[in-house]
């Protein structure tokens, strides 16, 4: 799996795995599934999902999905990568 750094709230910098990079093309907007390798209470891995911007060439910022709509549709494209 690739590892990436990110820096976090705190504006430290840490290494994560990158899942999974894709694109929702109708809206442009691309995101990214992440994992710390942390694991809840059930044993299952934690993942995080953020939208990410490249704000200078090989830059790039995560941005939380606060918008239901976005999520709904993020969640969507989610869905459609296990189910092929």
């Amino acid at each position: 799996m690739k590892k990436i750094a990110v820096k976090n709230v705190n504006g430290n910098i840490e290494e994560v795995d990158l899942i999974k990079a894709f694109e929702i093309t109708d809206i442009s907007k691309k995101f990214v599934i992440l994992s710390k390798n942390e694991t809840n209470s059930e044993g299952l891995c934690k993942v995080y999902v953020s939208e990410v911007i490249e704000t200078s060439p090989g830059i790039y910022e995560l941005i939380g999905i606060l918008d239901d709509a976005l999520w709904d549709r993020v969640k969507k494209a989610m869905k459609e990568m296990v189910e092929s």
